[in-house]
């Protein structure tokens, strides 16, 4: 291990390196010329969507999307508004979104699975928080010009490639496991109910003998 220079970051493997995120992205400009459909929604907890999937409470429509970015997938998508609480991801997906987010290309070869769980950790999420603008959290704004010297960890891309392939892997289990314990919550949660309608209804006999 090495000091990375960086008191956030700390140490990381000695064979590893720590560049300016302007090393890694560049700004996108593609805007759209014409009206779309394929509309995106930008969420810190579920990524990128398409707008028409998602539950549309509280959110703004516009009368025109002429002007809005254009996402193609594997970039990285900012809402400068709310950087400091995580809402950026690598898109999955083609489409798109809002001009007052900023999409960033990918400008070496990488596995962008790596960059995207690198910066969703509460420490890059706090960094960004602190290189925002404004004065109280609702006002603060993550620009590019604040973002680009933020310093990013870069292993060899075979160690991104590993790191990445370990991470899909757990997850996955752990998503099946969430998955199997949500439907015996399902199920307790309908004995429960049925349990109570029984004994109310006098389906069950609950008189002591």
């Amino acid at each position: 291990m090495k000091d990375s220079g960086i008191p956030w970051i700390g140490e990381i493997p000695e064979h590893w390196e720590v560049k300016k995120m302007r090393s890694i992205f560049r700004l996108a400009h593609e805007k759209t010329e014409e009206e779309r459909t394929d509309l995106l929604s930008l969420s810190q907890y579920t990524g990128i969507r398409y707008k028409s999937q998602c539950d549309k409470t509280g959110m703004f429509e516009a009368e025109s999307t002429v002007g809005y970015n254009i996402v193609h997938k594997g970039q990285f998508v900012m809402n400068i508004m709310l950087a400091w609480n995580g809402s950026y991801a690598v898109s999955d997906l083609d489409g798109i979104i809002s001009p007052s987010y900023c999409i960033f290309d990918f400008k070496e070869d990488c596995d962008k699975r790596y960059f995207n769980y690198l910066l969703r950790t509460e420490m890059y999420q706090g960094e960004f928080k602190a290189n925002s603008k404004g004065l109280i959290d609702s006002r603060l704004r993550l620009y590019p010009d604040y973002f680009f010297p933020i310093g990013v960890i870069v292993p060899p891309i075979e160690e991104q490639n590993a790191i990445s392939d370990y991470i899909d892997s757990k997850l996955q289990k752990i998503d099946q496991y969430m998955s199997d314990l949500q439907r015996e919550i399902d199920y307790l949660k309908e004995f429960k109910q049925r349990l109570i309608s029984d004994a109310v209804t006098g389906q069950l006999c609950v008189t002591k003998q």
